[in-house]
């Protein structure tokens, strides 16, 4: 378990668990629509903080594998016995970009407004050009068999069909219960000096970390979906940011890889698949600094090339 995921409990007679912090690092992205009202903790001094009763009923289950034998049978999937279990994982997050907002306003010009909650489903193959969005409801029945919207093209999409050459697959909330649960911890290593997996228990050692030279200037390395899941302008973050002298976190050069990618068609494919000016495509291909927008066209464009087969 990574050390953001914990809870706090405490043992009651007849090895009964009470909750008395239990962490929602990781799963508080996840939205279900519980209308039990809030748990707050009969033994805990602090009576002001209150935590949805459908992550109380996750740690606790938690916990129950936790002290099980590994190898037990009934051990093998986490949220067997919560309510919530088939729920298909969707997040619930603000629109705060005003491309989104033109997006969605196509579609849903009623609903799509600045700092309006929509849903977006958490799927089984995630991409950085993939993101779909509908508007929030709070019946689940209906996640399923809506249609989104993906915010960079505005097509629309339904689970289960296919985009991009991938199924568009929602995990369920099992799954993502299951994979919560058998998180390592990096930053640690395990009891015996080794590396921590997902079965590692006991007091953890610090890591050591060698630095190697040359020495590269980054952002924070986190994962920002799982502490900003409101905020849909995170969704396009790809990890830590590099930063280099005179160029600024959003206006850089496009990866390596993905020049490579496009070097197998022409400029003039390039340019006329993504729309972006001949002197960008050129900047693009010298990896010169470009706009965050152009990036992502050519991106865009090279990927659907390459789906053509062109």
């Amino acid at each position: 378990m990574s050390a953001k995921r914990y809870v706090v409990y405490t043992k009651k007679q007849k090895n009964t668990l009470e909750i008395i912090k239990p962490s929602e690092h990781g799963l508080g992205i996840v939205y279900v629509p519980d209308k039990r009202s809030r748990y707050t903790p009969d033994d805990c001094k602090d009576q002001e903080t209150a935590y949805p009763r459908w992550i109380v009923e996750t740690w606790e289950r938690l916990l129950s594998d936790h002290f099980k034998n590994e190898r037990d049978p009934e051990n093998a999937l986490v949220s067997s016995q919560l309510w919530f279990d088939d729920l298909p994982a969707v997040m619930r997050v603000r629109i705060t970009t005003p491309n989104v907002l033109k997006i969605l306003r196509q579609r849903h010009p009623e609903i799509a407004k600045p700092y309006n909650f929509v849903l977006s489903p958490i799927l089984i193959q995630p991409s950085p050009e993939c993101t779909l969005v509908a508007p929030a409801s709070k019946h689940p029945e209906e996640w399923l068999t809506r249609e989104y919207t993906e915010i960079h093209t505005g097509e629309k999409v339904t689970l289960g069909s296919e985009y991009r050459g991938k199924t568009v697959t929602p995990q369920t909330l099992s799954s993502v219960i299951w994979r919560h649960f058998l998180h390592p911890e990096d930053k640690s290593l395990s009891p015996d000096g080794e590396f921590c997996n997902a079965y590692t228990r006991g007091l953890l050692l610090r890591r050591p970390i060698e630095a190697i030279t040359p020495f590269i200037p980054i952002g924070k390395e986190i994962e920002r979906r799982s502490q900003e899941g409101d905020d849909i302008s995170v969704f396009d973050n790809a990890g830590p940011t590099k930063y280099h002298p005179r160029k600024t976190a959003n206006t850089r050069p496009a990866d390596a890889a993905l020049i490579l990618r496009a070097s197998r068609f022409s400029k003039r494919l390039l340019r006329r698949e993504s729309g972006v000016s001949q002197h960008a495509i050129d900047r693009f291909f010298r990896g010169h600094r470009i706009h965050p927008g152009t990036r992502k066209k050519v991106a865009l464009a090279v990927e659907e090339l390459e789906h053509r087969g062109q």
